[in-house]
Protein backbone atom coordinates (compact mmCIF):
# COMPACT_ATOMS: atom_id res chain seq x y z
CA UNK A 1 0.00 0.00 0.00
CA UNK A 2 1.17 3.51 -0.82
CA UNK A 3 3.13 5.03 2.05
CA UNK A 4 1.13 8.28 1.85
CA UNK A 5 -2.13 6.41 2.53
CA UNK A 6 -0.56 4.56 5.46
CA UNK A 7 0.77 7.85 6.85
CA UNK A 8 -2.70 9.41 6.50
CA UNK A 9 -4.25 6.47 8.37
CA UNK A 10 -1.69 6.82 11.17
CA UNK A 11 -2.48 10.53 11.50
CA UNK A 12 -6.20 9.78 11.76
CA UNK A 13 -5.56 7.00 14.26
CA UNK A 14 -3.44 9.33 16.40
CA UNK A 15 -6.11 12.05 16.30
CA UNK A 16 -9.06 9.78 17.12
CA UNK A 17 -7.53 7.16 19.38
CA UNK A 18 -10.02 4.43 20.39
CA UNK A 19 -12.84 6.20 18.56
CA UNK A 20 -11.45 4.97 15.21
CA UNK A 21 -12.90 1.50 14.63
CA UNK A 22 -11.96 0.89 10.97
CA UNK A 23 -9.89 2.52 8.24
CA UNK A 24 -10.45 1.14 4.74
CA UNK A 25 -8.98 1.81 1.30
CA UNK A 26 -11.18 0.95 -1.68
CA UNK A 27 -11.34 1.56 -5.41
CA UNK A 28 -8.32 1.48 -7.74
CA UNK A 29 -5.97 1.93 -4.78
CA UNK A 30 -7.20 -1.39 -3.39
CA UNK A 31 -7.00 -3.29 -6.68
CA UNK A 32 -3.54 -2.02 -7.58
CA UNK A 33 -4.74 -0.07 -10.63
CA UNK A 34 -3.08 3.26 -9.95
CA UNK A 35 -2.84 5.56 -12.96
CA UNK A 36 -1.73 9.14 -13.46
CA UNK A 37 -5.31 10.27 -12.83
CA UNK A 38 -6.05 7.83 -9.98
CA UNK A 39 -6.71 8.66 -6.37
CA UNK A 40 -7.09 6.77 -3.11
CA UNK A 41 -10.62 6.37 -1.78
CA UNK A 42 -10.81 5.94 1.97
CA UNK A 43 -13.54 5.14 4.47
CA UNK A 44 -13.51 5.58 8.25
CA UNK A 45 -15.81 3.98 10.79
CA UNK A 46 -15.97 5.71 14.17
CA UNK A 47 -17.58 4.85 17.47
CA UNK A 48 -19.19 8.28 17.70
CA UNK A 49 -19.29 11.37 15.50
CA UNK A 50 -19.93 14.94 16.61
CA UNK A 51 -18.52 18.37 15.78
CA UNK A 52 -15.65 17.87 18.20
CA UNK A 53 -14.73 14.53 16.63
CA UNK A 54 -14.69 16.00 13.13
CA UNK A 55 -12.59 18.92 14.34
CA UNK A 56 -9.96 16.46 15.60
CA UNK A 57 -9.27 15.22 12.07
CA UNK A 58 -9.49 18.57 10.28
CA UNK A 59 -5.75 19.05 9.89
CA UNK A 60 -4.83 15.62 8.42
CA UNK A 61 -7.92 15.53 6.19
CA UNK A 62 -7.26 19.04 4.91
CA UNK A 63 -3.66 18.12 4.06
CA UNK A 64 -4.87 14.92 2.35
CA UNK A 65 -7.38 16.77 0.18
CA UNK A 66 -4.81 19.42 -0.76
CA UNK A 67 -2.73 16.59 -2.25
CA UNK A 68 -5.59 15.98 -4.68
CA UNK A 69 -7.12 13.06 -2.78
CA UNK A 70 -10.88 12.68 -2.19
CA UNK A 71 -12.26 13.46 1.24
CA UNK A 72 -12.94 10.22 3.17
CA UNK A 73 -16.40 8.76 3.70
CA UNK A 74 -17.19 8.76 7.41
CA UNK A 75 -19.75 6.59 9.23
CA UNK A 76 -20.55 5.22 12.62
CA UNK A 77 -21.07 1.46 12.53
CA UNK A 78 -24.82 1.85 13.17
CA UNK A 79 -25.27 4.45 10.43
CA UNK A 80 -23.35 2.26 7.98
CA UNK A 81 -25.47 -0.80 8.67
CA UNK A 82 -28.61 1.33 8.30
CA UNK A 83 -27.40 2.63 4.90
CA UNK A 84 -27.13 -0.66 3.04
CA UNK A 85 -30.41 0.03 1.24
CA UNK A 86 -29.24 3.53 0.25
CA UNK A 87 -25.73 2.71 -0.99
CA UNK A 88 -25.94 -0.90 -2.26
CA UNK A 89 -23.80 -0.23 -5.34
CA UNK A 90 -20.99 1.46 -3.42
CA UNK A 91 -21.05 -0.94 -0.48
CA UNK A 92 -21.06 -4.05 -2.66
CA UNK A 93 -18.08 -2.77 -4.63
CA UNK A 94 -16.20 -1.95 -1.43
CA UNK A 95 -17.16 -5.32 0.06
CA UNK A 96 -15.56 -7.17 -2.86
CA UNK A 97 -12.53 -4.90 -3.31
CA UNK A 98 -11.01 -3.24 -0.27
CA UNK A 99 -7.92 -3.21 1.90
CA UNK A 100 -8.16 -3.00 5.67
CA UNK A 101 -5.48 -0.70 7.06
CA UNK A 102 -6.89 -0.70 10.57
CA UNK A 103 -9.62 -2.23 12.69
CA UNK A 104 -12.63 -4.44 12.06
CA UNK A 105 -13.76 -5.46 8.57
CA UNK A 106 -17.31 -4.07 8.69
CA UNK A 107 -18.09 -5.30 5.16
CA UNK A 108 -17.34 -8.99 5.74
CA UNK A 109 -20.88 -10.07 6.65
CA UNK A 110 -22.82 -7.32 4.86
CA UNK A 111 -25.84 -8.45 2.78
CA UNK A 112 -27.00 -6.38 -0.21
CA UNK A 113 -30.53 -6.55 -1.69
CA UNK A 114 -30.64 -7.05 -5.51
CA UNK A 115 -33.78 -4.88 -5.65
CA UNK A 116 -32.01 -1.98 -3.99
CA UNK A 117 -29.00 -2.55 -6.23
CA UNK A 118 -31.07 -2.34 -9.43
CA UNK A 119 -32.75 0.88 -8.32
CA UNK A 120 -29.48 2.59 -7.50
CA UNK A 121 -27.79 1.49 -10.72
CA UNK A 122 -30.64 2.89 -12.79
CA UNK A 123 -30.66 6.16 -10.85
CA UNK A 124 -26.88 6.56 -11.05
CA UNK A 125 -26.69 5.75 -14.76
CA UNK A 126 -29.35 8.34 -15.57
CA UNK A 127 -28.03 11.04 -13.24
CA UNK A 128 -24.42 10.57 -14.37
CA UNK A 129 -25.54 10.69 -18.00
CA UNK A 130 -27.22 14.04 -17.33
CA UNK A 131 -24.03 15.32 -15.72
CA UNK A 132 -21.96 14.01 -18.64
CA UNK A 133 -24.08 16.00 -21.08
CA UNK A 134 -23.84 19.11 -18.93
CA UNK A 135 -20.08 18.75 -18.65
CA UNK A 136 -19.75 18.40 -22.41
CA UNK A 137 -21.47 21.77 -22.88
CA UNK A 138 -18.88 23.37 -20.61
CA UNK A 139 -16.04 22.00 -22.78
CA UNK A 140 -17.14 24.32 -25.57
CA UNK A 141 -16.27 21.52 -27.98
CA UNK A 142 -12.56 21.76 -27.14
CA UNK A 143 -11.01 18.34 -28.00
CA UNK A 144 -8.58 18.41 -25.07
CA UNK A 145 -11.35 19.17 -22.59
CA UNK A 146 -13.58 16.46 -24.08
CA UNK A 147 -10.74 13.96 -23.74
CA UNK A 148 -10.25 14.90 -20.08
CA UNK A 149 -13.99 14.48 -19.54
CA UNK A 150 -13.85 10.97 -20.99
CA UNK A 151 -10.83 10.13 -18.82
CA UNK A 152 -12.49 11.43 -15.65
CA UNK A 153 -15.77 9.64 -16.30
CA UNK A 154 -14.58 6.18 -17.35
CA UNK A 155 -13.92 5.06 -13.77
CA UNK A 156 -17.45 6.07 -12.74
CA UNK A 157 -19.09 4.14 -15.55
CA UNK A 158 -16.78 1.17 -15.03
CA UNK A 159 -18.00 1.03 -11.42
CA UNK A 160 -21.62 1.17 -12.59
CA UNK A 161 -20.95 -1.60 -15.09
CA UNK A 162 -19.55 -3.72 -12.26
CA UNK A 163 -22.87 -3.21 -10.49
CA UNK A 164 -24.72 -4.34 -13.62
CA UNK A 165 -22.58 -7.48 -13.80
CA UNK A 166 -23.45 -8.28 -10.18
CA UNK A 167 -27.12 -7.57 -10.87
CA UNK A 168 -27.00 -10.33 -13.49
CA UNK A 169 -25.72 -12.74 -10.85
CA UNK A 170 -22.03 -12.75 -11.74
CA UNK A 171 -18.97 -11.74 -9.77
CA UNK A 172 -17.46 -8.58 -11.20
CA UNK A 173 -13.73 -8.48 -11.98
CA UNK A 174 -11.71 -6.19 -9.71
CA UNK A 175 -9.68 -4.66 -12.53
CA UNK A 176 -11.22 -2.17 -14.95
CA UNK A 177 -9.39 -3.80 -17.86
CA UNK A 178 -11.42 -6.99 -17.32
CA UNK A 179 -14.83 -5.43 -16.58
CA UNK A 180 -15.86 -4.79 -20.18
CA UNK A 181 -15.28 -8.40 -21.28
CA UNK A 182 -17.45 -9.56 -18.37
CA UNK A 183 -20.41 -7.37 -19.38
CA UNK A 184 -23.66 -9.37 -19.70
CA UNK A 185 -24.56 -10.31 -23.26
CA UNK A 186 -27.93 -8.60 -22.83
CA UNK A 187 -26.19 -5.21 -22.83
CA UNK A 188 -24.59 -5.74 -26.26
CA UNK A 189 -21.89 -3.39 -25.01
CA UNK A 190 -19.51 -1.70 -27.42
CA UNK A 191 -16.52 -3.13 -25.57
CA UNK A 192 -13.94 -1.69 -27.94
CA UNK A 193 -15.19 1.82 -27.20
CA UNK A 194 -14.81 1.45 -23.44
CA UNK A 195 -11.42 -0.26 -23.85
CA UNK A 196 -10.25 2.68 -25.96
CA UNK A 197 -11.20 5.27 -23.35
CA UNK A 198 -9.57 3.22 -20.60
CA UNK A 199 -6.43 2.91 -22.72
CA UNK A 200 -6.33 6.70 -23.07
CA UNK A 201 -6.64 7.02 -19.29
CA UNK A 202 -3.76 4.57 -18.89
CA UNK A 203 -1.77 6.51 -21.52
CA UNK A 204 -1.53 3.45 -23.77
CA UNK A 205 -3.52 5.04 -26.60
CA UNK A 206 -4.83 8.37 -27.82
CA UNK A 207 -7.80 9.73 -29.75
CA UNK A 208 -7.36 12.12 -32.67
CA UNK A 209 -8.92 15.55 -32.23
CA UNK A 210 -10.96 14.96 -35.39
CA UNK A 211 -12.48 11.81 -33.84
CA UNK A 212 -13.09 12.92 -30.27
CA UNK A 213 -16.69 14.15 -30.73
CA UNK A 214 -17.65 10.92 -32.48
CA UNK A 215 -16.19 8.88 -29.62
CA UNK A 216 -18.07 10.99 -27.09
CA UNK A 217 -21.34 10.60 -29.00
CA UNK A 218 -20.96 6.80 -29.07
CA UNK A 219 -20.08 6.84 -25.35
CA UNK A 220 -23.23 8.77 -24.43
CA UNK A 221 -25.31 6.44 -26.57
CA UNK A 222 -23.94 3.33 -24.87
CA UNK A 223 -24.66 4.70 -21.40
CA UNK A 224 -28.16 5.81 -22.40
CA UNK A 225 -28.93 2.36 -23.83
CA UNK A 226 -27.55 0.65 -20.73
CA UNK A 227 -29.81 2.76 -18.50
CA UNK A 228 -32.82 1.82 -20.63
CA UNK A 229 -32.02 -1.91 -20.33
CA UNK A 230 -31.69 -1.69 -16.54
CA UNK A 231 -34.94 0.30 -16.35
CA UNK A 232 -36.76 -2.60 -18.02
CA UNK A 233 -35.02 -5.40 -16.09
Amino acid sequence: MDKNVVRFMEQIKKALGDNLKSFIVYGSGATGEVYKYSDYNTLMVMGAIDAGTLKMITRPVDAWVKKGQPIPMIFTLDSMMASQDVFPLEFLDIKENHVMLFGTDVFKNMKISPKNLRLEIERELKSKLIRLRQSFILTGGNPGKIKRLLIRSISTFSALLKGVIRLYGKRAPARKSEIFDAAPAALKLDKDLFRLILSVKEQRADIKNSEIEGVFTRYMGEIDRMADIIDKK
